[in-house]
């Protein structure tokens, strides 16, 4: 009998022990902690779709750094998730030089064969990347382009537009630097030790506030 005792009374520690982690998991992360309200909140277009947004830099080391994470996470993206990059200028000239990098390189439909190789040029190599000729020979390098048509681009009305869209976003949200997430338009996860944790628990909470 006693050790029949015993027995049932290790067994609801147990189930105790798995509640009272499950209740810590679920309390995680705090608002106001480990991430914040955006400045304006943007209604999603479908909201069975959760939009994630990386607000980043090319010449930001900490951006760099933080791509093999990216890429790791998106394995295992979840299927309702939409992952979208965002440059940011901060507010630096060689910033929005490097926003209309990643515009042209969007428009031109090479973005997966320059995106890395910007980031390369500069951290690995050594190379500022401070104009626009020197990131017309990177694309015409890496992704085979012709001059003439990074040139036909790189000024158009598409990539202006497109620079002030993602300056007009980054304010509105109240990005104040990189690398910068922002799920579901709502909620921003400043960088940080563990940041896809945060994310992928912010994800849940925007999916659960959704129903």
């Amino acid at each position: 009998m006693r050790l029949l005792k015993q027995g049932l009374l290790l067994g609801f520690l147990s189930l105790f022990a798995v509640a009272c982690s499950a209740a810590d998991s679920s309390n995680a992360y705090q608002l106001g902690k480990q991430y914040r309200q955006a400045g304006q909140v943007q209604k999603p277009d479908n909201p069975k779709r959760i939009t994630v947004e990386e607000f980043f830099w090319y010449g930001c080391p900490h951006c760099y750094h933080l791509e093999p994470e990216i890429n790791k996470w998106l394995e295992h993206k979840p299927a309702d998730v939409d992952f979208v990059r965002i440059p940011n200028s901060l507010g630096r000239d060689i910033g929005v030089l490097h926003e209309r990098a990643f515009y042209i390189a969007q428009t031109l439909n090479i973005l997966d064969k320059t995106h890395e190789p910007m980031f390369d040029a500069i951290h690995s190599q050594g190379f500022p990347m401070s104009s626009l000729e020197s990131i017309r020979d990177l694309y015409v390098e890496k992704a085979g382009i012709k001059p003439q048509d990074f040139d036909g681009i790189a000024s158009s009305f598409v990539v202006d537009s497109d620079v002030r869209r993602a300056d007009d976003l980054a304010m509105s949200y109240g990005i104040t630097g990189t690398p910068t997430i922002v799920v579901g338009g709502e909620y921003v996860v400043d960088a940080q030790s563990d940041m896809f944790k945060v994310v992928d628990f912010v994800i849940d909470k925007v999916r659960k506030e959704r129903k």
